[in-house]
């Protein structure tokens, strides 16, 4: 399986939570800074929008927001 990607940005505190408990639930993420102009093309490509970060792309599916985030994380373990 691929690692999910994680569409995020570095400052972001909500991001953060996403990224510790992949961490604990040894998940590993391929980690995506919509900050730069890359990441951020393909976000917007798959349908997201910068502003409601973080997104997790997993199996085709784009899962926006924190708790959703959360719960697929949750689910993947």
């Amino acid at each position: 399986m691929e690692k999910p990607i994680l569409y995020y940005w570095a400052p972001c505190s909500t991001c953060s939570v996403a990224v510790n408990i992949a961490d604990e639930l040894g998940i590993e993420l391929d980690k995506r800074d919509v900050e730069q102009e890359a990441p951020y093309q393909e976000l917007l490509a798959l349908g997201g929008d910068a502003n409601k970060i973080p997104y997790l792309y997993v199996g085709g599916e784009l899962i926006e927001g924190q708790e959703a985030v959360l719960a697929k994380l949750e689910a993947m373990k």
